[in-house]
C-alpha cells in the first residue's frame, strides 16, 4: 500500500522531488525518528506538491507533507511537531489497525485514499474511510479519536527529545484553528486529524514537563520555503516587487523569483558572486549554477560544480546536479557515473535519479545498467508494464551478456508477478509462486 501509493503519487507529477527539498524533509524526519531507536523500520519523507494544508503517515514507513502545511507552519519546531505526529501513526500501526477493522481488505481501494489525502482532496478518502469498509462511521470516528490522542502523546515525547521547543506544537494547533479565509479553505488537515478539546488540553499539559527546548529553526528551513513558495507563485512581479536583497534569504528568493520568469542574468546578479560567495551556501550555489545553465554558460556552471564537489566530497546533490548537466547538455563519463553512484540509496526512491543515470550509462554504452535504471524509473512512475518492455526488450539485445540477460528476465518476472500476476492454470508450471 506504502509504495503504491507514493507510486502514483510520483505518475501524476504530485512529488517535490527537487533534491534540496527531499533531502531536508528526509533529514528533519530522520532526527526526529531515530529517537524512537527502531531499527527494524525505514521510514521515507517526501513533500507533496499542494497548497492543500495537510499531512499523513501510510503503511510502510512512507511520510508525506503538502508544501501548503510546510508553508503554513512559523518554525521549524511547528513542522516537527507534524512531522513527530505522523512518524508516531506508524510507530503505533494505526492505519494497519484502521485496516485490519474493514471487513473487505481492498488494497486498490486503500491507495486510492491515501493518494487523495496526500494530493489535498481528503473529503472523499475520509467518507470512504467512514463508510466503504463495512465498518460502522461512528466506530471509525471513535478509533482516528483514540488513535490521534495517542499519536500526540508519543509525537510530543519525539518532539522533546528531539530537542525542539514542544510549545509550538499546541501553537500550531491554535494558529491552525484560527486560520481565515484562503487558509482556512486549503486546511484540509483538520478533516484528516480532527481537533478534539481534549487533544489541545492534553497537549498543554504535557509543556509542564517539557525541556523547553529552543525553536530549532535552521537556515535549511527558511531555504526550503523559499523554494516551496515560489513554486506556488503566480504574479511573479508583484511578488519580486514585496522584496529586497538586504539578506540571503531575500536573495535566495529573488534569484528563485527571476528564474520564473526566465530572467537569468538578473538571477545571477541578485545573488552576487563576489558579494556572496556560493560556496558557503548550497542553496545560493544551485541558484546560481541554475542561473548560468539558463545562460548556456555550461563549462562554467560545471566548473563551478566540480569545485563545489571537491570543497564537499560528502554532499549527495552536487552529484546528481553534475550528472544532470552532462546529461542535458553533453555525454557522461564513467567518472560522472562513479561519482553519483555512491549515493544511490539516498536516490532509490527519486525517479529523476534513475532517468539520469540510465541515459548516463546508454552514453557509456553500458545496456544492461542502463536498463536496469529505466525500468526502475517506470516502476516509480506508477508504470510497470512500460518497466516489463524494457527489460523484455533490452533482454534480447546483442549488447547484453548472457549473465546480465538472465539477471534481466529474472527482474522481469519479479514485476510481473508483483505488478502484472497473471491467470495461472490449476496443474503445470505457473510463471509465479
Amino acid at each position: 500500500i506504502g509504495i503504491s501509493s507514493y507510486q502514483r503519487l510520483q505518475r501524476f507529477n504530485a512529488i517535490e522531488n527537487n533534491p534540496l527539498v527531499s533531502s531536508y524533509i528526509n533529514y528533519l524526519g530522520n532526527l526526529l525518528s531515530r529517537n524512537l531507536l527502531d531499527n527494524k523500520r525505514r521510514y521515507n519523507f517526501f513533500v507533496v506538491d499542494s497548497s492543500q494544508i495537510n499531512a499523513f503517515a501510510i503503511p510502510g514507513g512512507f511520510i508525506g507533507l503538502n508544501s501548503g502545511l510546510i508553508l503554513l507552519t512559523e518554525n521549524e519546531a511547528q513542522l516537527a511537531s507534524v512531522v513527530a505526529h505522523e512518524i508516531s501513526h506508524i510507530k503505533l500501526r494505526h492505519t494497519a489497525e484502521m485496516i485490519a477493522n474493514s471487513r473487505r481488505n481492498n488494497i486498490p481501494i486503500w491507495i486510492g485514499i491515501f493518494a487523495g489525502i496526500f494530493s489535498g482532496s481528503p473529503q472523499a478518502s475520509i467518507a470512504a474511510l467512514q463508510t466503504g469498509f463495512g465498518i460502522s462511521a461512528q466506530q471509525n470516528i471513535n478509533l482516528i479519536r483514540s488513535n490521534e490522542v495517542e499519536a500526540d502523546t508519543l509525537g510530543f515525547q519525539i518532539l522533546d527529545n528531539a530537542n525542539f521547543d514542544a510549545t509550538e506544537m499546541s501553537k500550531l494547533f491554535e494558529l491552525m484553528q484560527s486560520a481565515k479565509g484562503d487558509v482556512q479553505k486549503n486546511l484540509a488537515y483538520l478533516s484528516t486529524h480532527p481537533m478534539f478539546e481534549e487533544r489541545i488540553s492534553n497537549t498543554e499539559n504535557r509543556l509542564k514537563n517539557s525541556k523547553g527546548q529552543l525553536l530549532n529553526s535552521s537556515d535549511d528551513y527558511f531555504y526550503i520555503k523559499n523554494i516551496l513558495e515560489v513554486s506556488q507563485v503566480i504574479d511573479i512581479n508583484e511578488a519580486i516587487n514585496q522584496l529586497d536583497d538586504k539578506d540571503p534569504l531575500s536573495r535566495h528568493k529573488l534569484s528563485l523569483l527571476y528564474q520564473k520568469k526566465s530572467d537569468f542574468k538578473k538571477s545571477i546578479d541578485v545573488l552576487g558572486n563576489k558579494r556572496n560567495n556560493i560556496t558557503d551556501n548550497i542553496y545560493h550555489a544551485i541558484a546560481y549554477i541554475d542561473g548560468l545553465l539558463g545562460l548556456g554558460k555550461i563549462e562554467e556552471a560545471i566548473g563551478i560544480v566540480n569545485n563545489l564537489i571537491n570543497l564537499k566530497p560528502l554532499n549527495k546533490i552536487l552529484p546528481l546536479k553534475l550528472a544532470e548537466i552532462y546529461v542535458d547538455h553533453k555525454k557522461g563519463t564513467l567518472n560522472i557515473i562513479e561519482n553519483i553512484k555512491m549515493h544511490g540509496d539516498f536516490f532509490r526512491l527519486n525517479p529523476n535519479y534513475h532517468r539520469v543515470m540510465s541515459k548516463l550509462y546508454m552514453d557509456v554504452n553500458r545496456k544492461y545498467e542502463s536498463s536496469i535504471h529505466l525500468a526502475n524509473y517506470y516502476v516509480l512512475m506508477d508504470n510497470s508494464r512500460l518497466a516489463i518492455d524494457v527489460l523484455d526488450n533490452s533482454s534480447k539485445s546483442s549488447q547484453i551478456t548472457g549473465s546480465d540477460r538472465e539477471k534481466l528476465l529474472d527482474k522481469k518476472i519479479e514485476l510481473i508477478c508483483r505488478h502484472n500476476r497473471p491467470l495461472e492454470p490449476i496443474f503445470g508450471e505457473k510463471t509465479c509462486n
